[in-house]
């Protein structure tokens, strides 16, 4: 398989804590992805999210104590940023079902519970990045990766 040219992504970490942060800013550097936009609480999470041309947006679900996992269904409608389908993934550190159902629900691409090997981020990237995303769909509840395995 080619490999992928991370040089052009726009990517955004909103990510708690700032060690974890750290290594997945080392980690995406040595993809050769471009510097991320980064976001340390809700509002200027909001603020980047409605702005920025991003392709790809890894944060966690709580950022300064508040859920925020919820941005990533407005940004999936189209009322909050220009690209309603960057591909998204949630990191959630307490990793209970309630918790991964919470985040999963907002339509990200993939749900992740920590702790996680930034090499294991970045191999889960790359699948999406090639091509492997699943079909996108908007309903009146939902918008997001098609979740249910079979067609009705």
């Amino acid at each position: 398989m080619p490999a992928i040219d991370n040089r052009s992504v726009g990517v955004l970490l909103a990510i708690e804590p700032l060690p974890l942060r750290r290594e997945l800013q080392i980690a995406l550097a040595e993809a050769d992805f471009p510097e991320p936009l980064l976001a340390d609480d809700p509002a200027q999470l909001r603020r980047t999210l409605a702005e920025a041309d991003l392709d790809l947006i890894i944060l966690t679900s709580m950022l300064a104590g508040d859920f925020v996992a919820p941005m990533i269904s407005e940004v999936r409608r189209g009322s909050l940023g220009p690209r309603p389908f960057p591909i998204v993934v949630i990191l959630v550190a307490d990793a209970d079902a309630v918790k991964l159902r919470q985040a999963s629900n907002c339509g990200p691409d993939d749900v992740i519970a920590l702790p996680c090997a930034p090499q294991d981020l970045l191999d889960r990237l790359n699948w999406f990045l090639s091509g492997n995303r699943r079909e996108l769909v908007v309903n009146d509840g939902y918008a997001g990766p098609e979740r249910r395995t079979q067609r009705r």
